[in-house]
């Protein structure tokens, strides 16, 4: 709710935000990954952060969070909750794909195309399912569309 629209906060202009302060959840694993051109460069073109927690290979909770591929930061609701109570595996890791695919809409500028926004945020999903899946091939999560 803090990104009003693309370059518009809920700020005001004379309000300074001094810190943001979170208790890290509990029994959740959590990944961040970045997508750039260039190593050096601060801005990414897409970055993803997913919090996962899961019992007995079957996800309890999720959370994906995506920026990049829309007109702001975006909390994707509907994959997040797709993955609820669903057993963990390679199949699930295909499903997800495809509804975080039909969940984004990235525009093309100077960070990249629409197509190599989408294709970044896919393996972004990819680098952090093998993360916080170890049990599962890493090799057949790569090669996973």
């Amino acid at each position: 709710d803090f990104y009003k629209c693309y370059k518009q906060i809920d700020k005001e202009a004379d309000e300074i935000i001094e810190m943001i302060i979170f208790t890290p959840p509990q029994n959740n694993h959590f990944n961040f990954e970045k997508g750039c051109k260039r190593t050096h460069l601060d801005i990414a073109s897409v970055n993803c952060a997913m919090l996962v927690s899961s019992e007995n290979n079957i996800i309890e909770n999720a959370s994906i969070a995506a920026g990049g591929v829309g007109p702001i930061p975006l909390y994707l609701v509907a994959s997040s909750n797709f993955l609820k109570g669903k057993e963990i595996c390679l199949g699930l890791i295909k499903e997800l794909l495809h509804k975080v695919n039909e969940e984004i809409s990235p525009i093309s500028d100077a960070r990249g195309s629409e197509g190599y926004k989408r294709l970044l945020l896919a393996q972004l999903i990819k680098a952090h399912c093998i993360k916080l899946f170890p049990a599962l091939p890493e090799n057949e999560i790569l090669f996973l569309s």
